[in-house]
């Protein structure tokens, strides 16, 4: 399977799947340009693997279950199941959503802006005279580059996932 289309079986984001793959995500062949070859992805292998890194996610944050009685262990399974549902209920009444779903969407958003917006300078300096045209491209771009630098929402809930 493509990168592509493990990112669209996957509902995620192509870089949040590149992500997966510089984390450790199994992959058949890597692609390489130059060579003409593009990505070869075990789907079965990829879910285990995401499967397998969930687990030890969750593993961290509850601590060693090992020495746990069998009354511990029915009772945090208890609670793990009414957070569960709680944060499903919370989905379906749209009330919550997924960080990485978010993130995607303001990852998606945040670099059509940044195209958008780097291509105005170009265009103001189309549309005005020619003997201005490089003094308007060089103050849009000015103001455009400090605009962009100020945006860190994607960074930043980034950052907080990772805890």
């Amino acid at each position: 399977m493509s990168l592509q289309k493990l990112a669209a079986f996957l509902n995620r984001d192509r870089n949040t799947v590149q992500k997966y793959i510089d984390q450790g995500m199994p992959v058949v062949e890597k692609a390489d340009r130059e060579r003409g070859i593009s990505w070869v992805i075990d789907s079965a292998e990829a879910v285990r693997w995401l499967e397998e890194r969930a687990a030890t996610k969750v593993a961290e944050k509850i601590g060693d279950v090992r020495g746990m009685s069998e009354d511990e262990a029915k009772a945090q399974t208890a609670v793990m199941k009414m957070i569960s549902a709680s944060v499903a209920a919370a989905e379906d009444i749209r009330m919550v959503a997924k960080i990485q779903d978010m993130l995607d969407l303001v990852r998606r958003d945040y670099a059509e802006l940044r195209l958008r917006l780097i291509a105005i300078p170009d265009t103001l300096a189309g549309k005005v005279d020619a003997k201005i045209s490089s003094k308007i491209r060089d103050v849009a771009e000015e103001q455009i580059k400090g605009a962009l630098k100020a945006l860190v929402a994607d960074t930043e809930a980034d950052a907080l996932r990772k805890g």
